[in-house]
């Protein structure tokens, strides 16, 4: 009975060894992976987050240093550990797909797959809803945007006579009804900031026809047509196109020389960086230039005038066309003013378009000579001025740069 039970019990105690071999083998290989990975960038990768991620610190050399040492390296450490960037990516992963959540304070997760871009500053998370809603922004701070606004438009007109500013809505107040209960509820308690600032701006002399806010006419718009995609902040596709239309023939009395039509396809979304890991695409109609007989180009490259002058102003782009006489438009925009800009080429032969987003990056004289190529040299015959709404509180600043430089 003893000669028989010898192997069983042998047995067992090889499997319980070599199965504590193997533990302590995968255990210290998980716990060493990570570090093995650390110590290769060719493993590791670039960085994939929306941040800066903290440095790897000098060794101290005063005492000082020694003492903020420990946390620096801690810090270093946390942010740069080996398969970082995997784990990142499949938390989002999961947290999107099985739980709809969004792990980035910039962004709202709304009703129906709609993603709200929220604000511009990670620390001030929902700044910019809050700004479009009416949280916080007293009557006091209400007068000095009219103030500001109505000083800058002042300016431009004496600048060019035929000038205009388009203030788009955004996505959080043209879709409102697609944001989370919670923050509908939250805005609810508020007066919105642009309604009211508009209609003070319009009843001042010389405004009512200069300062346009179609926030109705989009509304309308969004029953029959996407006027935002649902994962993006800026306005693409083929929404601003009906509102260029009601812009140039309402406002800036244009007559059309054309109707664009539109080709389909995926384009990456501009809020992409803001969930590593998570792919978000966007069906996106954009124009057929080359059917219409017009250049398209984007980018400084195909402005030979800005050489050595405004090289640094990257969001640019230009629309001519090849047959068709018309006027010259000049559109001075931030971001916002990408989207739009080629539809205005079914109203004008030539269309420069230049985003003042990086117009501090020049110095004064380049600052001065730009404004000369701009207004002087190339001349249009009107101006538009296009910020989203939520800019409205300090495009002045970009602007008046423009306006101001070189006198």
């Amino acid at each position: 009975m003893n000669n028989s039970s010898t192997p069983s019990l042998k047995s067992r105690v090889q499997t319980h060894f070599y199965g504590r071999i193997i533990f302590i083998i995968t255990f210290f290989g998980i716990l060493l992976t990570p570090a093995l990975v650390h110590v290769s960038a060719k493993f590791q990768g670039p960085g994939i987050e929306n941040r800066e991620l903290a440095a790897k610190p000098a060794v101290p050399t005063t005492f000082a240093q020694s003492l903020k040492f420990p946390a620096a390296v801690d810090a270093y450490l946390n942010d740069n550990f080996g398969l970082r960037n995997n784990l990142v990516a499949w938390n989002n992963q999961l947290r999107y797909h099985l739980l709809g959540d969004i792990n980035a304070v910039q962004l709202t997760a709304g009703k129906d797959a709609y993603i709200f871009f929220n604000s511009h500053a990670a620390n001030t998370p929902l700044a910019m809803i809050d700004f479009l809603c009416g949280k916080n922004v007293s009557e006091k701070d209400r007068a000095e945007i009219v103030r500001t606004a109505s000083d800058f438009m002042r300016m431009a007109v004496q600048v060019k006579a035929e000038s205009y500013l388009l203030l788009v809505p955004t996505k959080p107040v043209v879709y409102a009804d697609k944001l989370p209960d919670w923050l509908q509820q939250q805005c609810a308690q508020y007066t919105p900031s642009l309604p009211g600032i508009v209609e003070t701006l319009k009843a001042l002399p010389g405004l009512k026809d200069k300062i346009i806010y179609p926030l109705a006419e989009m509304q309308a718009l969004k029953k029959n047509m996407a006027v935002f995609p649902k994962n993006t902040f800026h306005w693409t596709g083929n929404g601003p196109q009906p509102v260029a239309q009601l812009v140039a023939e309402n406002y800036m009395h244009r007559k059309r020389l054309l109707t664009l039509t539109s080709n389909l396809h995926d384009v990456p979304s501009d809020i992409q960086h803001f969930l590593p890991g998570v792919a978000l695409t966007v069906p996106t109609y954009d124009p057929d230039y080359a059917k219409a007989g017009i250049t398209a180009c984007l980018g400084v490259a195909c402005f030979p005038e800005f050489t050595g002058t405004a090289d640094k102003i990257g969001d640019v782009s230009r629309y001519r066309h090849a047959t068709v006489p018309g006027p010259k438009l000049l559109l001075i925009t931030d971001s916002f003013g990408q989207g739009i800009a080629g539809f205005f080429s079914e109203y004008y032969g030539e269309v420069w378009h230049v985003s003042l987003n990086s117009i501090n990056q020049l110095n004064a004289k380049e600052q001065a000579r730009f404004r000369q190529i701009l207004l002087t040299e190339y001349a249009p015959d009107q101006i538009l001025y296009v910020f989203h709404d939520a800019a409205v509180s300090y495009f002045d600043r970009y602007g008046g740069t423009l306006l101001k430089a070189g006198q």
